[in-house]
């Protein structure tokens, strides 16, 4: 009966894709079949396990690609969602920039499952939101990375864990070249006072990956404070070229 009513609800007042805005009369779904296969497709693009990076047919030699061979990265692992590709490049502006908190959700359910289907899951003993400074909160509806962080601590069952702070601002890494990028976030995290990390297996959940400098400052700060390993999980990962410079300008 309840179903009846739900369905008559929708009739009358339909639900609409958070993705095209197009209604649709199912209340069990938050996009359109159309967008949601649209957005399934980008999802299933192959990444490294180790960067999360795009990679080819083939490209994978001993669990990394070759932008991470003959490197000893800190952070162990990385899970994303999707490429910073069409449809979820317009998700995650949406998200961030203007306001769509109903997106959150959404994307917190994805990347829990990308956390879930992680080869080292069963290893993660908490869950650490990439912090911001203070300043940088000023004038944004959200702050991404904590809010994801949240819905990924809901969904899995792991312990969010508040241990890691920005201690320094700066300006934000939107358009920054990779240098610039690390030369920015250099030495701006640290550990909460009274924090303690002893062996701790961790993972760092952010929105957007572009070329890591701020998750690979964080797990250094999260490893000095001693942790055991540290691993990252975000929501998309943006293409960067030869020279390790993000092609995307714009975030």
């Amino acid at each position: 009966m309840k179903r009846l009513k739900d369905v008559a609800a929708n009739l009358i007042f339909p639900c609409y894709c958070k993705l095209c805005g197009g209604a649709f009369a199912d209340v069990d779904r938050s996009l359109c079949s159309g967008c949601a296969a649209l957005l399934s497709r980008e999802r299933r693009t192959p990444a490294c396990p180790r960067c999360a990076g795009t990679v080819g047919p083939f490209e994978i030699h001993e669990g990394r690609c070759r932008r991470c061979r003959g490197r000893r990265p800190v952070i162990v692992g990385t899970a994303r969602v999707s490429p910073y590709a069409e449809h979820f490049a317009r998700l995650i502006r949406s998200y961030k920039y203007h306001g769509r908190v109903e997106l959150g959700p959404l994307m917190g359910e994805w990347l829990a499952e990308a956390v879930e289907s992680a080869p080292w899951r069963a290893r993660l003993e908490a869950i650490v939101a990439v912090p911001t400074h203070w300043r940088h909160r000023l004038g944004r509806p959200l702050y991404a990375a904590e809010a994801l962080a949240g819905e990924v601590a809901r969904r899995t069952g792991i312990w969010q864990a508040s241990v890691l702070r920005r201690v320094r601002g700066g300006p934000h890494q939107i358009g920054l070249s990779q240098a610039d990028r690390a030369a920015n976030v250099r030495g701006a995290f640290a550990l909460r006072r009274g924090a303690s990390l002893d062996g701790a297996r961790l993972v760092l959940v952010d929105d957007v990956k572009t070329t890591g400098a701020t998750l690979k400052e964080c797990a250094n700060a999260l490893r000095r404070g001693g942790a055991a390993e540290v691993y990252a999980a975000v929501v998309v990962t943006v293409p960067f070229d030869e020279s390790g410079n993000t092609v995307i300008s714009s975030i």
